[in-house]
C-alpha cells in the first residue's frame, strides 16, 4: 500500500505539533518521504549540531497496512524518540558525569509536565 503525500503532510504536521508541545524546538528537523525497509518511520540525529532527520515510508506491506495506526500515530512515536534523544546520546558518550544524566532526566520530566498542563488546560476550555 502506498503512503500518500497527504499522509506525509499529516505526519509532518503532527510531529511539529508535538515537537513544540514538548519544548523540543532546539532541533532542526528535516523530513523525508522515502521507502524504508522494515519500518513505518525512522529518526536519526546529531546531538552536537541538533540536526534531526525524520523519515516516513512511502510503502507499507499488506499485513502492516491492516494494523497501521496512521501517520499521526507514527509522528507521535517518532517525536518521543526525539524526546529521549539527548538522554540516549549522553548514555553513549565516553565520559559523562552523573549530574548530566540527572539534568537531562529533569528536563524530560519538566517537558512532560508542561505538555500535560497544556493538554489539561485545553481539555477544560
Amino acid at each position: 500500500m502506498k503512503v500518500s503525500k497527504d499522509n506525509f503532510e499529516r505526519f509532518k504536521k503532527e510531529f511539529i505539533k508535538w515537537q513544540k508541545l514538548l519544548g523540543l524546538t532546539q532541533y532542526r528537523i528535516d523530513f523525508f518521504h522515502e521507502k524504508l525497509k522494515n519500518s513505518y518511520a525512522e529518526i536519526y540525529g546529531d546531538e552536537m549540531t541538533k540536526a534531526i532527520r525524520v523519515s516516513l515510508t512511502t510503502e507499507l506491506d499488506k499485513d502492516s497496512s491492516k494494523v497501521d495506526g496512521g501517520p499521526e500515530k507514527h509522528a507521535r512515536h517518532e517525536v518521543l524518540h526525539l524526546l529521549i534523544h539527548r538522554m540516549k546520546w549522553l548514555g553513549q558518550t565516553r565520559y559523562i558525569e552523573n549530574l548530566d544524566l540527572d539534568e537531562e532526566g529533569e528536563a524530560i520530566v519538566v517537558r512532560l509536565e508542561n505538555a500535560i498542563k497544556e493538554l489539561t488546560n485545553a481539555a477544560n476550555k
